[in-house]
């Protein structure tokens, strides 16, 4: 997929950035949606909060800490500060809401909300950066488009669909597997949620990711996981609003009264560290093992604080 991402960005003359923050990006967090969907249709609302909270947290702890495994990844001229800074915020307006919110859910009005910001994001992202990139060209009186031949490219769309179809499907496989399996053994849907369906959900952004960085296509990366976290709170938490109310209330302490805290935190904390990262160091190996650290910390202490209920 990430291939024919990329040559379709060259051959239209985007940014390969602006292909990993909507395209890749929407592509990827397509396995959150419809899980959340599918969760609905079950009556399983609790899976979709922690789906949403856990998935955010493996892409930048587990996904990128990963990839960091296999090679170093540049971040100078990758991420545009307000891109950052529109995921930093909208991750403490997420948390911040679902836990200072007296319902504890998010319902039609957020959820439309949250699908508006969405579309508005999607909009000033491509228009800013076709108007740069349009811009550069009339300044230096070139066009560098590659030329691609018609059939070519409507192959690489045919597999860029293909792909994303392939990735959802794997992903599926997983989760309905886990999912029987931890319920077997006893385990809450919240809990599931947060690891074993967040893990399975976030396969397609690993499997992406790591394609990228033997290419070198940094920008493409790291515009892929700042653009899915933001649709996976956006368009999966605004989808699942709009068709249904979601808590994030349960009886278990690691989302309720006893330690409401401990994901939230550990999501703006990841979120915040990806984001001071993003300002033009080289991240590498050492940097991979802290963000795994995390993660396994973060994963560790939602299963301890389980351990009684």
């Amino acid at each position: 997929m990430s291939d024919h991402c990329s040559l379709l960005a060259k051959a239209l003359g985007v940014p390969s950035v602006v292909v990993g923050l909507t395209i890749v990006s929407i592509a990827t967090s397509a396995p959150e949606l419809f899980t959340s969907i599918a969760a609905i249709r079950s009556n399983a609302q609790g899976l979709i909060v922690g789906n949403i909270i856990g998935s955010n947290i493996a892409n930048i702890g587990l996904i990128l800490g990963l990839v960091l495994m296999v090679k170093s990844v540049n971040t100078r001229d990758t991420i545009s500060r307000s891109q950052l800074t529109t995921l930093l915020l909208l991750t403490i307006v997420f948390c911040g809401f679902l836990f200072f919110n007296p319902d504890k859910n998010i319902s039609l009005l957020p959820g439309l909300l949250l699908l508006g910001f969405i579309f508005v994001y999607l909009f000033n992202t491509t228009a800013k950066a076709l108007g740069k990139r349009m811009k550069e060209r009339k300044e230096k009186k070139e066009n560098k488009n590659i030329h691609v031949p018609a059939k070519v490219l409507m192959i690489s769309v045919f597999f860029i669909f293909l792909s994303t179809a392939a990735l959802w499907a794997g992903s599926d496989f997983l989760v309905f597997g886990g999912k029987n399996l931890a319920k077997m053994a006893g385990v809450p849907e919240e809990l599931i949620g947060f690891s074993i369906l967040a893990i399975g959900t976030s396969l397609p952004e690993l499997a992406a990711s790591i394609s990228l960085v033997k290419k070198s296509e940094h920008k493409m990366l790291l515009g892929n996981i700042v653009g899915s976290n933001l649709f996976n709170i956006g368009l999966v938490g605004g989808v699942a609003g709009i068709l249904s109310p979601i808590s994030s209330e349960t009886e278990f302490p690691w989302i309720d009264t006893k330690f409401p805290w401990i994901d939230y935190i550990s999501l703006i904390f990841l979120t915040g560290l990806f984001c001071f990262w993003l300002k033009g160091r080289t991240l590498t190996k050492k940097d991979g093992f802290i963000l795994l650290a995390c993660y396994l910390t973060s994963t560790l202490f939602t299963w301890i604080l389980n351990g009684n209920y």
